[in-house]
C-alpha cells in the first residue's frame, strides 16, 4: 500500500497524542508520538507512513517549527511604541520648542521614567523619539537629566556643536550660545562627548565635570564639584574720594543732603552685553531696543551681531534676529561669523517656519563656506531632514551617504542608515 497524503499523517499524529494525553500517560504519549512521527504505528493494522526514519528527525523538526513561529511573531507583532512625554502638565510634541519661563523651572517627563528639569530661562527641543530613547536639543540654558537605563537605551543630547551620548545616567548640562561655553557635571553613570576640541567620543565618568570654552579654544576635565566664583570684594572707598584718603564722616545737614542726593540719583542700567552674560535675554533685548536695535546692527562687530541675533531669537523676535544675521552676512561676507549666520538662518527657517527649501539652502551655504566648521555635522544632518520633509527621497539618501561617510557615529547616523537600508 502506498504512503498516505501528508494531511492523513498529521491527523493520525493528532489522534495518537489526544488518546495518550487523555489516559494521562505522558511518557507513553511521547513514545508513541515519536514512533508515529518516525514512520511506525501505535495501532494494530495501521499502515506505515513511510520508510523508517531516525528518531532525531521529529525533535529537530519541532525545534525548527518553534523557530519559524518565533520569527513569524517578530514579523507580525507591531513594533513597540515610541516614547511619549509631558511638558509640565501638557502633552509634549516631537519637534516643538520647550522653553522654561524666566521665573520658574520646567519639568519634562518621559513614559520610560526618564525626566528632564529645565532651569528657568532654558530652551530645548525633543528632536526625535523612538521606543529606546530620544534625541534632545539644548538650545541654551541648563537642564538636569535623569535617564532610565534599559538594555536597549539610546539617548543623545545635542548642545551647540557637541553631541552627548548616554544610556542610563544622571547629569547636569548647560550651554551658553553667547559665550559658547559647555558644562557637563556627571553625577551617575557615564557618557561620551564628541565635538570641537574634545574630539570624538571623549568619555566622562561619574564625579567628573567637563567644561569647554570654544572661544578660548580649550577644555577642562576635572574631578569633583565646580568651584563657585568668589564674590567681588566690597569696596571700602567712596567713588568721589581718592583711595588714599579716608572719607570723612558725614554729620548733620551734610549727611541729610547726601542721603537725598543718593536717593535722587538714577541707578545705572546694565548694558545688553552684561545681561547676555547672565543669560537674561529678555532684559538684554529690552536694553538693546532702548539703545536702538537698528543702530546696534549697523555698527556692531560680527560677533556682536550673532549675539544680538541670539538675544532676539530667545526673546521671541525672529524678525529682529533675521535682521542681525542678514547684516552679518552682508557686512562680514566670507568670515566665519557670516557662515554661522547662514546656519542660524537655516535653523530658524526649519524650526520656526517649516520652510524646508529655504532651510536646506542656508545649511548648504554653511557647508560650502565652512565644510569643517563646528556646525558642519548638524548642518548636514539637517539637510537630510529638509529633503525628507520635502519628499525628495533620492536626494535625502544622497545626503545620508555623505553624512555616514563623514560622521559614522553622529547623531543622525542611525536615521541615515535607515534611509539607505532598502538599497
Amino acid at each position: 500500500m502506498s504512503d498516505r497524503p501528508s494531511l492523513d499523517r498529521l491527523h493520525e499524529l493528532r489522534r495518537a497524542q489526544d488518546e495518550e494525553l487523555a489516559a494521562q500517560d505522558l511518557d507513553g504519549a511521547r513514545r508513541r508520538f515519536l514512533e508515529i512521527a518516525g514512520g511506525g504505528s501505535s495501532r494494530p493494522g495501521a499502515a506505515r507512513l513511510g520508510p523508517p526514519r531516525p528518531r532525531w528527525i521529529a525533535p529537530a523538526a519541532l525545534v525548527a517549527l518553534a523557530g519559524v513561529c518565533a520569527a513569524l511573531l517578530l514579523v507580525l507583532l507591531p513594533p513597540p511604541p515610541s516614547l511619549s512625554f509631558a511638558v509640565g502638565s501638557a502633552q509634549g510634541q516631537v519637534g516643538a520648542w520647550i522653553a522654561a519661563s524666566a521665573e520658574a523651572p520646567l519639568a519634562v517627563a518621559f513614559s520610560d521614567g526618564t525626566s528632564l528639569a529645565l532651569d528657568a530661562g532654558a530652551r530645548a527641543r525633543v528632536v526625535a523619539a523612538d521606543a529606546h530613547g530620544a534625541r534632545v536639543l539644548l538650545e541654551g540654558g541648563r537642564l538636569t537629566a535623569t535617564v532610565t537605563h534599559t538594555a536597549t537605551s539610546a539617548w543623545s543630547f545635542d548642545v551647540g556643536p557637541f553631541d552627548v551620548l548616554v544610556t542610563g545616567t544622571r547629569f547636569e548640562l548647560s550651554w551658553s550660545p553667547a559665550s559658547e561655553e559647555l558644562t557637563l557635571v556627571l553625577r551617575e553613570g557615564s557618557v561620551a562627548v564628541s565635538g570641537p576640541l574634545v574630539g570624538g567620543r571623549r568619555a566622562v565618568a561619574a564625579g567628573e565635570t567637563l567644561s569647554v570654552f570654544c572661544k578660548e579654544q580649550r577644555f577642562e576635565l576635572t574631578r569633583g564639584e565646580l568651584r563657585a566664583a568668589a564674590p567681588p570684594a566690597p569696596s571700602a572707598t567712596r567713588i568721589d574720594q581718592p583711595a588714599s584718603e579716608p572719607a570723612p564722616a558725614a554729620t548733620g545737614a551734610s549727611e541729610r543732603a547726601g542721603v537725598v542726593k543718593a536717593a535722587n540719583a538714577a541707578p545705572r542700567r546694565p548694558s545688553w552685553r552684561n545681561l547676555v552674560a547672565s543669560d537674561r535675554y529678555q532684559e538684554a533685548m529690552t536694553a538693546a531696543e532702548a539703545e536702538g536695535f537698528d543702530g546696534l546692527v549697523a555698527r556692531a562687530s560680527a560677533a556682536d551681531l550673532l549675539t544680538l541675533a541670539d538675544v532676539a531669537r530667545f526673546s521671541g523676535k525672529p524678525d529682529r534676529a533675521a535682521a542681525a544675521l542678514t547684516a552679518a552676512r552682508s557686512r562680514f561676507a566670507g568670515s566665519c561669523e557670516a557662515a554661522k549666520a547662514a546656519f542660524h538662518l537655516g535653523r530658524m527657517a526649519f524650526d520656526q517656519r517649516r520652510s524646508y527649501a529655504e532651510a536646506e539652502r542656508w545649511f548648504l551655504v554653511y557647508l560650502e563656506e565652512q565644510p569643517g566648521g563646528s556646525f558642519a555635522r548638524e548642518a548636514l544632518g539637517r539637510v537630510i531632514e529638509c529633503r525628507e520633509s520635502m519628499g525628495s527621497a533620492g536626494e535625502a539618501r544622497e545626503a545620508a551617504r555623505r553624512y555616514l561617510a563623514r560622521y559614522p557615529a553622529g547623531p543622525h547616523a542611525a536615521h541615515a542608515r535607515d534611509l539607505l537600508e532598502g538599497e
